[in-house]
């Protein structure tokens, strides 16, 4: 008699996957309404605003380390990119405060370029090699921008980013960021769905599964590899411009190297080659640092006294910094070892994952063979 989780599990995945997108395309919706409501405090919706940009950056990685198997470590680089383009444009910096649709085709078009010219020496390059290289480069951009100062005002930043003005619409509220990264999400996600369902998403997953052979099948290797990491530097660049908009200041400190390992851990969390894997590794890799600290800090005390476990409310409210790496570690290090095909996997990762290869198994039958008798000893 099977158990009742497993009936629940059976139970949800005969459901059209619209159902899935439905819902969670409802609830984000209504997050923000949470607040008006007096469900959630501003904090939530703050840190709401934030994972969508978190979304933007996992769906775009996705491409390249997801769909094509590219170890990509540099980037936070063309998130820079986007970012600086938009405070250059419209800030006093400068005194320039350019039109929002033309700062968002420079900033995308700024990374992709950028993404072309870190493609075309490094492509040719794999596993660590690749990875090394990126990892370069996105250190080269970080100490580019703190020292040209005379574009950039080094480690000062550049404060006092306007707003975007949408046909007449002045975006400046938290919730207003809020639903127009949420519109840029679903717009985003829609394209990459398409593109991975279409030739151009089978000739990047022939590639991440035998590159050779992919390429005597016809997929040009460094044509299909460069056109993943240009749309996702676009994507980052995207991602970058509507967050300076929505910080209204910028320096090198929002670009450090560990932003691009937890954007990685974004997408191995949640499945490679997954959309909806990145979005969820997204949601929980950032909220869930938040989460454990609104725990142990507000929720519990509440429920069971202000002197819960004071050494570590102490600790989680003024060092939590420090352990929250640690934690993304171990998440990271159990996520391998019990489901290493990720949270929402894509289902050819998972095959690979759990399935046995057929070619294995006739393999292992040809060795396990006694040679005196002429007999095997052992069926697999």
């Amino acid at each position: 008699m099977a158990n009742p989780f497993s009936r629940v599990s059976n139970a949800l995945g005969t459901l059209p996957r619209w159902v899935y997108v439905g819902l969670a395309l409802a609830f984000a919706i209504v997050f923000p309404m949470l607040e008006y409501f007096g469900l959630m405090e501003t904090l939530w919706l703050r840190l709401g605003t934030r994972t969508l940009v978190y979304v933007l950056l996992a769906v775009g990685l996705n491409l390249v380390l997801g769909e094509t198997g590219l170890l990509h470590l540099g980037y936070v680089a063309f998130f820079a990119v986007g970012a600086y383009s938009t405070a250059i444009l419209s800030s006093p910096r400068f005194d320039l405060q350019w039109n929002f649709w033309a700062i968002l085709l420079v900033a995308t078009g700024m990374a992709m370029l950028f993404g072309f010219v870190v493609g075309v020496p490094s492509l040719r390059l794999r596993g660590d090699y690749l990875a090394i290289v990126t990892l370069a480069f996105g250190e080269i951009m970080r100490m580019t921008l703190n020292n040209w100062e005379v574009l950039t005002n080094g480690p000062g930043g550049i404060p006092g980013i306007y707003p975007p003005n949408i046909f007449g619409w002045v975006v400046d509220q938290p919730v207003e960021f809020y639903y127009l990264l949420l519109v840029f999400v679903v717009i985003i996600v829609a394209l990459v769905s398409n593109l991975k369902n279409s030739r151009i998403g089978r000739a990047w997953n022939a590639l991440r599964e035998d590159e050779i052979a992919a390429h005597h099948s016809g997929v040009r290797p460094t044509q299909a590899k460069m056109l993943a990491v240009i749309m996702s530097s676009g994507i980052a660049g995207l991602a970058g411009a509507i967050f300076a908009y929505y910080q209204q200041f910028i320096n090198p400190t929002y670009f450090l190297f560990m932003q691009s390992v937890i954007v990685v851990c974004m997408v191995v969390l949640g499945g490679m080659g997954s959309i909806p894997g990145a979005i969820l590794g997204a949601v929980a890799l950032d909220a869930t640092p938040e989460i454990i600290r609104q725990t142990f800090t507000t929720w519990l005390p509440r429920a069971v006294g202000s002197d819960f476990l004071p050494g570590v409310q102490a600790a989680l409210q003024t060092e939590f910094d420090r352990y929250r790496m640690l934690i993304f570690g171990l998440v990271i290090v159990l996520m391998v070892i019990f489901r290493p095909e990720g949270l929402l996997p894509n289902k050819l990762w998972r095959r690979e994952v759990r399935e046995e290869d057929p070619r294995e198994l006739e393999h292992t039958r040809q060795h396990l063979f006694d040679f005196e008798e002429g007999k095997q000893d052992l069926e697999v």
